[in-house]
């Protein structure tokens, strides 16, 4: 087994993700910024299975693809697609196994051009009717900004509403980190 620390949202969002990766059919990263998740979902994932990765920036989804690249990790099986994750989740014809967003900007980007709340709320809508039974939705939010925490904060407001008999939901944070640590949220779908 893999060794992840579990010092941030997205380590520990790997290493929960990472048991249920080789079995997955469709993966999606919903925000591929800089493709660090989309190279991760790429190592882990079975041959057949397709990978979609999103992301709004067209900067975003070059630093993806050169990533993989680097990486080794280019197949045909990965579908870049630029646009609001929304629209193209929306879009998206297969039932998914894995979503992933990690919300925020683009760290080496305009930071203005970030997640928003009420998009990213409707994605998770979306997503939440796209995944499969047993089917996990994982969030990275990061409050460290008013955007960010505004976000983080109406991602949490919606998930504490879904019906326990349809998803697990759950949170994770570090308690002892400086500022504000990201917020890990989890989806499961009910089989």
């Amino acid at each position: 087994m893999e060794q992840y620390p579990l010092k941030n949202a997205v380590y520990v969002g790997h290493a929960l993700l990472q048991p249920y990766i080789p079995t997955a059919r469709v993966l999606v990263d919903m925000t591929c910024g800089n493709g660090h998740d989309t190279a991760f979902l790429a190592g882990h994932m079975s041959p057949q299975a397709t990978l979609y990765a999103f992301d709004l920036q067209a900067q975003a989804i070059e630093a993806t693809r050169k990533r993989l690249a680097a990486e080794n990790l280019w197949s045909p099986q990965i579908k870049l697609q630029q646009g609001s994750h929304d629209k193209l989740l929306e879009e998206l014809q297969e039932t998914a196994d894995i979503i992933l967003f990690n919300l925020g900007y683009l760290p080496s980007g305009d930071h203005s051009l970030c997640t928003k709340g009420e998009i990213t709320i409707k994605a998770i809508k979306i997503g939440l009717h796209k995944i499969a039974k047993m089917g996990i939705i994982m969030i990275a939010a990061y409050p460290g900004t008013e955007t960010g925490a505004a976000e983080a904060e109406a991602v949490r407001s919606f998930l504490q509403k879904l019906p326990q008999k349809e998803f697990d939901v759950s949170s994770w944070q570090p308690l002892n980190q400086i500022h504000f640590p990201p917020i890990l949220y989890m989806i499961q779908k009910r089989g």
